[in-house]
């Protein structure tokens, strides 16, 4: 119980936000039969339940304060 519980004290608020939408259209499927709902929600319950969302972290939620550099600039002054 103990390891289930830290399991989804780790959950940010765009991995709830999946799981609610998946839910949703589990609904949506059930209530209309149309594939692309369920579709749609299997693809967003395995993005939910693994942390699977954007190729390299490219769209990943900030999990610190620390900002740090990422390009470093030359500055380039003419001659006078």
């Amino acid at each position: 119980m103990e390891r289930t519980r830290k399991y989804f004290t780790g959950w940010n608020a765009a991995r709830i936000i999946r799981i609610v939408l998946a839910c949703s259209l589990f609904t949506a499927y059930y209530y209309n039969r149309e594939f692309i709902f369920i579709f749609a929600g299997i693809i967003l319950t395995v993005q939910a339940v693994f942390n699977i969302s954007c190729p390299n972290g490219s769209c990943s939620v900030a999990h610190g304060s620390e900002e740090t550099q990422k390009l470093k600039f030359k500055k380039n002054e003419p001659e006078k």
